[in-house]
Formats: structure tokens, sequence, C-alpha cells
């Protein structure tokens, strides 16, 4: 598990930890929010515990940790004095403007974002489908596009003034995470939010 050195109570898993009721019972919280995740742009304010059909979900309430599941995409936590919130971000997230919908929740002077592990641009090969799109975070070698995803909230970050981390862990390159782009598999590493 990799700990947010920005935000306390927030924590990253490798594909060694695949139980969401044990990971609730390590940090001692008492339910969870997770989300049903589509690759939308859909912000939902989480009151209770349960499945929420969006791509990012807030709240306020102590005792109630948020769940991000990703492979390759980038699972990305945000805090503020009141609130928490959590977001699943692939390229798809960033061209339909997923985060400025986040940070409509949030008091973007007190914001912290912590971003954990991902698919990196020394690895994330993409084509014109996606470059077209997104061609200011396109990294080219050797003939080829990578996609470097992280630099969008580094850039919103530099722009509006939130502190923010970016874990430089490779999901494609680093065996330690599971990996859709690199192997194709359904599984999942966690990330949880909690107050």
């Amino acid at each position: 598990m990799i700990e947010s050195k920005l935000i306390s109570k927030a924590l990253f898993t490798d594909k060694s930890f695949n139980n969401l009721d044990e990971l609730k019972d390590h940090v001692g919280i008492k339910s969870y929010a997770s989300m049903d995740q589509t690759h939308s742009n859909k912000i939902i304010s989480a009151k209770k515990s349960g499945n929420y059909k969006s791509d990012g979900i807030f709240t306020s309430k102590k005792n109630l940790g948020l769940i991000v599941k990703t492979a390759d995409c980038m699972p990305i936590f945000l805090k503020d004095k009141t609130s928490i919130g959590a977001v699943h971000v692939g390229w798809k997230g960033i061209k339909n403007k997923i985060i400025i919908n986040a940070l409509k929740n949030f008091n973007l002077n007190e914001l912290l974002m912590s971003v954990g592990p991902h698919a990196q641009s020394c690895c994330y090969e993409v084509k014109e489908d996606v470059s077209k799109y997104l061609y200011e975070y396109i990294d080219k070698r050797e003939g080829k596009e990578y996609l470097n995803m992280s630099q969008s909230l580094v850039d919103l970050s530099n722009k509006i003034g939130f502190k923010i981390e970016v874990s430089s862990i490779c999901t494609i390159c680093d065996s330690s995470y599971n990996s859709y782009r690199e192997n194709k598999t359904s599984k999942r590493q966690y990330g949880l939010i909690w107050k």
C-alpha cells in the first residue's frame, strides 16, 4: 500500500490487496461508497454507503470512505477542510473535463489533490483517436505517441494554485499493479480516502 504524503487518510493499494472489506477494516472505517465507473464526467454527492453510477464521488460525512477502482486510469483524491472526493480519470475523463466538474464541489483555496499509480507516458501508447483530443499531453518518440495523463492535472494545478502530488508509478510497466493495457485483466487495485 502507498499512503498519500499530501492527504492524511488516503491510500492506494497494489494488486496484492483485493478485498474491500479487509481494506475497510484495516483503516477502521464503518462503511464505504464506491462507483460503477463508466468513463463519464459525472460527479455525485455520496450521502451513505453504496455503489454510485458515476466516475467521481464526494462527501463531508465522517466514517464514510470513498473507493476508486483502477487498472491504468488515474485514481484521484481531493480534499479541502470539509469534504473529500475520489475520481476515476482516464483519457475520456480528461477530454470530458471530469476534474473541472469535481472541483466545483471544493474550496480551491484549500484544495489538496493526490494522484495514485496509473499508466504513464513511458508506456501509454495511444493512436490518433485519442491524441487528436489530447495533443497537448502527447509525448512523441520514435514515430509513436504516448499520453501523459497526469500533466493535465499538473497544468490545472499551476493555473488554479492548488497543491498536488502525482505518483510516478506506471501500472503498465510495474508488475505489482493490475494493468488492462498490459494484460487485459479485469482485476483492479483500489484507492481509499476517508475522514
